[in-house]
């Protein structure tokens, strides 16, 4: 193997696998996730692999089990092999991408950073463990490798599904390497999310609650998450109300963003015709539509005023992804939907909140396939 790639966790010979012959839902490997998930939750691991162990829950995997049963006419069936490229900026994501990958049968291939951050190494020493104990990863492999070299040119050739989790640029590069005809590709580039809020009085009770998770939303991976809130829509909203929740949030937040990137933040805000509305452990900017939606800010939002659903629509991007929403009923969702390209849509302080449907894609789908007998 080239001295260039390390493999952390898993079987380093794929590309000497066999065909895969194991179908989705195998109960043995049901039963390596049910274990991992006992391990994360057994120990007081941090907040994201406590969420990927709640997550990985033996009802949760008979639930989708019973989602995807077959029927008399259609059987489900992996892909085969599988390689994943994670993204940086949120570095537990591979996790649940590999999960369900693994979970429909698939041989599977994860690229992760060459700079593991506590929780990736925690993780895979986990695997590695569980690995050892009963060779559940004997067809999976967590690597890493300098981009650099001709690996993600071998990946690509031995794949049959390649799976992209990147930046517009990163996906780009990549997608210069040709695959195979018989081979898919699924993207999941930059997007950018944003909160519309709807508050009334009957609501001030709430306001410490929704504050506390509009911070959690928006201080986990520290903003730089595609699903994590950069902006705010108003709905029909008194402006005592407004100033009443950024107080609350403002306290959930304190130390969690450097001065000097909510300083810069702002300032660039500014500079494009925002005017700072509210400054403290975060800083609010106000402005009459998105401003810097291209730019990944650290410890400011934005925000708009908004009398009616479809000046919201109009002002959302075209690479929108998720909407974390409060007072909105369905038909107000239906409405946005219909009007924008917004893919789901998130309680405050779920947003961050990986689901099997994420970015409007449901993953276990595009993971497997469905034989017709």
């Amino acid at each position: 193997m080239s001295s260039n790639i390390q493999c952390w966790a898993g079987s380093p010979d794929y590309l000497q696998w066999s065909r895969t012959q194991v179908m989705p839902f195998n109960e043995k490997r049901v039963q390596f996730l049910v274990r991992l998930s006992e391990a994360l939750l057994s120990r007081h691991y941090s907040a994201a692999l406590t969420a990927l162990g709640f997550w990985l829950r033996e009802s949760q995997l008979r639930q989708w089990q019973q989602e995807y049963a077959n029927d008399d006419k259609v059987i489900l069936a992996p892909v085969g092999r599988v390689f994943i490229v994670s993204p940086s900026n949120v570095e537990g994501l591979f996790a649940y991408s590999w999960a369900l990958s693994y979970l429909m049968g698939n041989q599977t291939v994860v690229r992760v950073s060459e700079q593991l951050t506590d929780d990736q190494q925690t993780l895979f020493t986990l695997l590695e463990s569980l690995h050892f104990q009963t060779a559940g990863l004997s067809e999976q492999a967590f690597i890493s490798y300098n981009k650099r070299s001709d690996w993600t040119l071998k990946l690509s050739h031995w794949c049959q599904l390649r799976m992209l989790w990147s930046s517009d640029q990163s996906i780009e590069s990549i997608r210069q390497i040709i695959l195979p005809a018989q081979a898919q590709e699924w993207v999941f580039p930059d997007r950018y999310s944003v909160s519309v809020l709807y508050l009334t009085e009957a609501d001030v009770p709430k306001l410490s609650k929704l504050a506390e998770g509009f911070a959690r939303d928006v201080s986990t991976y520290q903003q730089q998450a595609c699903a994590s809130p950069k902006w705010v829509f108003w709905y029909q909203t008194d402006k005592v109300l407004q100033r009443q929740f950024w107080k609350a949030v403002d306290v959930c937040l304190e130390d969690v963003f450097p001065a000097s990137e909510r300083l810069i933040a702002s300032q660039y805000l500014c500079a494009l015709g925002g005017v700072e509305v509210f400054h403290g452990n975060i800083k609010v900017i106000e402005g009459s539509g998105i401003l810097g939606g291209d730019q990944h800010l650290e410890g400011v939002v934005g925000q708009s005023q908004c009398s009616d659903l479809a000046m919201i629509s109009a002002q959302m991007p075209n690479h929108i992804q998720s909407v974390a929403a409060f007072g909105l009923d369905q038909a107000a969702k239906v409405a946005l939907m219909t009007r924008s390209n917004v893919r789901q849509f998130a309680q405050m302080g779920h947003a961050l909140n990986f689901d099997k449907v994420w970015d409007g894609i449901d993953l276990t789908t595009i993971l497997s396939k469905k034989v017709r007998l």
